[in-house]
């Protein structure tokens, strides 16, 4: 189904003010940092279902909901573009150079630039993709973070089977982070890309999926894990907690980690004034 197709994007299409209205949510629950709804308009998405153009609309739009949210907060908040995998998430081999996802994402990366404090290339699973995604973003001439998923993956590397030290090498940024990954599997892996990062700042947002088979593939056909019942607020501030432990000094959450899990963590990890 199409809604299948884009995801995130298909709120874009047909009801923004549900993105406005989760926006403010996080805001609420005491988030720092929003994220643009970008993560799903990429044109290569689009172009499977024939609806030309609306790539750079949305993309816009994604961004402009989420600075819209974040000027609207009673404190300083920080919108971050949102630079997704371009030829599937959690897949080793995007078939494309870094020359040809270089392209890609310099696209997403002058529609979001209006509106966003920095660039988060996100889901990061190939080098290849990680590379082009860092080098169109810091054209901007704004902050980037690069975040690496271990999600279907074999181990404690990226799912191509770069080491964390290759990949920092190949994607320079101010911060490296795990993401879209089960909480144990980033709690195994973050001391590595502690040590990878040698000095920048490092930090972890999970999943709460179950845990995803090797080789998963959502243009196959595949679906996606169902949502976990053991990752309650409270499980993910003891999780966060742990993360901090091992060196993170940015924290959230990423798919099924909603508002109240940000607010639990917001009041028990935040200094009160």
């Amino acid at each position: 189904a199409e809604e299948t197709v884009l995801w995130s994007a298909w709120a874009l299409l047909f009801n923004p003010e549900l993105v406005s209205e989760t926006h403010d949510a996080y805001l609420a629950a005491g988030a720092d940092i929003l994220t643009t709804n970008s993560y799903a308009t990429f044109a290569d998405r689009f172009d499977k279902i024939q609806i030309p153009g609306d790539a750079e609309k949305l993309t816009r739009l994604a961004g402009r909901l989420a600075r819209e949210s974040a000027d609207a907060a009673d404190r300083d908040i920080e919108v971050a573009g949102s630079l997704p995998p371009l030829r599937n998430s959690y897949n080793p081999d995007p078939g494309a150079t870094v020359a040809e996802l270089e392209a890609e994402y310099t696209v997403m990366v002058e529609h979001l630039d209006d509106y966003v404090d920095m660039f988060i290339c996100e889901t990061m699973g190939a080098r290849v993709e990680a590379e082009a995604a860092a080098n169109a973003a810091r054209r901007s001439g704004k902050p980037v973070w690069v975040a690496f998923t271990l999600q279907g993956g074999t181990g404690r590397h990226l799912l191509d089977g770069t080491t964390f030290e290759a990949a920092v090498k190949a994607a320079p940024a101010e911060a490296y982070l795990l993401n879209c990954s089960t909480p144990e599997q980033i709690s195994a892996a973050l001391p590595l890309l502690v040590k990878a990062a040698k000095g920048v700042p490092v930090g972890a947002y999970a999943n709460a999926f179950h845990e995803m088979p090797v080789g998963w593939s959502g243009r196959a056909g595949d679906l996606l894990p169902g949502p976990r019942d053991d990752m309650d607020a409270q499980r993910h501030v003891d999780v966060v907690r742990d993360w901090i432990e091992m060196g993170a000094t940015i924290v959230g959450g990423c798919c099924e980690i909603g508002p109240s899990h940000i607010a639990a963590m917001t009041r028990a990890l935040r200094p009160t004034t």
